[in-house]
């Protein structure tokens, strides 16, 4: 199997902005439920770190690495910049398997 075609993921932590963190959970549950209609998208989750309730989490798991680089490419990427123009959030940790996956452009 070729890179591009193997399963692929990424995990988005996001740290919510002082006082905000349930007005980001509203936020976010409309994003995933938005990627889990994405060509390639297998799964999409929203959870809040147990340790940390100003942190969630948003888990995607791709049908292939093609399909999670081709989301990536995309200019609005799903309605994640809103996280900024509205002030959401403080930080934002962003993990995926791009470098394992070797795609054109990633090196």
């Amino acid at each position: 199997m070729t890179p591009e075609n193997q399963e692929a993921s990424n995990t988005v932590r996001i740290h919510a902005a002082h006082g905000r963190s349930q007005e980001l959970g509203e936020y976010l549950h409309t994003v995933v439920s938005n990627l889990q209609r994405l060509p390639g998208c297998q799964h999409s989750a929203l959870s809040q770190d147990e340790n940390d309730s100003n942190v969630w989490v948003i888990s995607v798991q791709w049908e292939s690495c093609q399909a999670m680089a081709e989301h990536f490419a995309k200019p609005s990427n799903e309605n994640l910049n809103g996280l900024l123009i509205n002030q959401f959030v403080r930080q934002v940790a962003f993990e995926s398997d791009i470098e394992r996956c070797s795609l054109p452009g990633t090196r």
